[in-house]
């Protein structure tokens, strides 16, 4: 195998590029979001509800948001599109909706956290500082390898053990660093986003985002796995 094939950067960007309209969609939207919550009469007001129950439920509503975003929504395409269907769909929807809970819990904790360091100010330094922790330190060292080890297993079916062909893989080279890549490219311009709003609904946001990232991931445990770039 050419070494070319098994690059990480190649890897992780051909994983991006396999939902690369549904993520030019989701820039667009997030960018469209945050003018119209500040600009647009009337659209943060329609978003009062949804502030209120995050606010009202806590973590309870950031579980039920990943569980719908992460889970139910994914796994309508993951069913019907052929070309991204896993072998197992239902089962790879029940596991997604669980990982996709869980990690909105966690994210609910430390955006407020976040917002306990920084402030809630919607300025370019704040949502700079914020997005830097984000992606340089919770992702570097929590979400990116989590990721690398839940993706590469819902690859292999939710198989356990190391098959042959995979005793070879360096973790961080060959499955955190691809994974990392695609999280960057799709993720910094999303989170400047999300950070612009009010902190009860930053979690909920997130899950619309969530929904694209959960198909890129499988994309990338599965070319982690093969070791195909393209």
């Amino acid at each position: 195998m050419k070494r070319t094939e098994r690059s990480p950067w190649r890897i992780g960007w051909a994983s991006v590029k396999a939902n690369a309209v549904p993520m030019v969609v989701l820039w667009a939207l997030a960018s469209a979001s945050v003018l119209a919550y500040y600009f647009v009469p009337g659209v943060a007001a329609a978003f009062e509800p949804l502030k209120r129950w995050q606010t009202e439920s806590g973590w309870r509503a950031a579980f039920l948001n990943r569980v719908f975003f992460c889970g139910i929504l994914p796994g309508v395409f993951l069913v019907t599109v052929k070309a991204i269907r896993p072998r197992h769909p239902y089962v790879t929807v029940f596991a997604y909706s669980v990982w996709g809970g869980l990690w909105g819990i966690l994210c609910d904790g430390f955006f407020t956290l976040q917002a306990c360091w920084f402030g809630n100010g919607t300025d370019a330094v704040t949502l700079l500082r914020k997005t830097a922790v984000d992606q340089l330190v919770w992702n570097v060292f929590l979400c990116t390898p989590a990721n690398a080890v839940f993706f590469p297993w819902a690859a292999r079916d939710f198989r356990f053990g190391t098959p042959k062909h995979e005793e070879k893989r360096r973790f961080v080279q060959d499955v955190c660093l691809p994974m990392l890549t695609a999280n960057w490219i799709v993720w910094i311009p999303v989170m400047m986003a999300v950070y612009a709003f009010p902190l009860p609904l930053q979690i909920q946001l997130i899950g619309f985002a969530s929904a694209v990232w959960m198909l890129v991931g499988l994309q990338a445990g599965a070319r982690s796995v093969s070791g195909k770039a393209e």
